[in-house]
């Protein structure tokens, strides 16, 4: 399949599709004499699933390294993938638990110096994130 029915079957950009070409995620299987590029017919799920691993996190880098020439991904490097992206998913969670118990803190000391009084030094003293 060209290009133009690949994008309208996967519903992503042509643009995109030749990103991810020239990003070594897909290739096409051959070009026609006038220089068209012709796709396998399992190009559609390789760009769905290129798309899903983006949503859930993985560098394209990463999806490079997941995906074999057929469209399939090893288990193993995927099992492995996943939880260094759980990990750091965990470790963001853990710094914004922190940030907002800190803006909480701020904004009960706000609350509690009293509405139109200065401020001075109060908001120095409680902008520290933990």
């Amino acid at each position: 399949m060209k290009i133009g029915e690949l994008s309208r079957k996967a519903g992503i950009a042509t643009s995109a599709i030749r990103y991810y070409e020239e990003q070594g995620l897909l290739a096409p299987t051959s070009r026609t004499p006038s220089g068209y590029r012709e796709y396998a017919d399992n190009a559609p799920e390789r760009l769905q699933l290129i798309q899903t691993a983006k949503k859930l996190g993985f560098s394209l880098e990463v999806i490079r390294d997941l995906l074999d020439l057929n469209g399939k991904c090893s288990i193993e490097k995927t099992m492995r993938q996943t939880s260094i992206l759980l990990q750091e998913v965990e470790q963001q969670q853990a710094a914004l638990a922190r940030q907002r118990a800190s803006l909480l803190a701020l904004r009960t000391v706000l609350m509690n110096h009293g509405a139109g009084h200065p401020v001075e030094g109060v908001c120095a003293e409680h902008f520290t994130v933990n």
